[in-house]
């Protein structure tokens, strides 16, 4: 008679262990933060009473990879349960800032100044070429699963830097 008691214990304990884990919040995200060939700075919203104000999703970024031109990057941003994204076109030019401000979440319920992620989905160079940093965890390019930070080298020299050395080779088909 105890067993059915004790095992019917041991799962409600298991069952309000995993809730309490999965109800805690996701690490915030802190700048600056590495995104392959680009380091966001910072991402904010701006407040109009009791939403987010229109056109105040603010990024500041750069472009970290040298003797290139980016031409598109495209961010994903998860805010108050919402996930956008927002597309940055132009011609961007390695290390110098770039502010750009972009009209979406307005009227979301405020929940902060601070999204809870803010990445890089994917960043074009001028020659056609296009980088989609993957993120641990995250289980796809750009994806937001894990909330924390990228890996430390999510892009390798060779896909975005010309003259670097080749990608290590891969061993080919074993001989038979």
């Amino acid at each position: 008679m105890q067993r059915p008691i004790l095992a019917s214990g041991v799962a409600a304990f298991t069952l309000a262990l995993a809730s309490g884990i999965s109800a805690q919040p996701m690490p915030a995200q802190t700048y600056p933060f590495k995104a392959g060939p680009v380091t966001v700075l910072s991402c904010s919203l701006g407040q109009a009473g009791n939403t987010v104000a229109g056109n105040s999703l603010e990024i500041k970024y750069f472009q970290n990879v040298p003797r290139r031109h980016l031409v598109s990057v495209t961010f994903r941003i998860r805010y108050a349960g919402q996930v956008t994204t927002v597309t940055d076109n132009g011609t961007f030019s390695y290390d110098a800032t770039i502010d750009h401000k972009f009209n979406v979440l307005g009227g979301t319920p405020w929940a902060g100044p601070d999204p809870e992620v803010c990445r890089v989905v994917s960043a074009t160079f001028g020659d056609g070429k296009t980088v989609t940093p993957t993120y641990p965890g995250a289980g796809s390019p750009g994806g937001d699963a894990a909330g924390g930070p990228p890996a430390s080298s999510t892009v390798p020299p060779y896909a975005t830097q010309p003259g670097a050395p080749p990608p290590p080779a891969s061993p080919g088909p074993a001989a038979t």
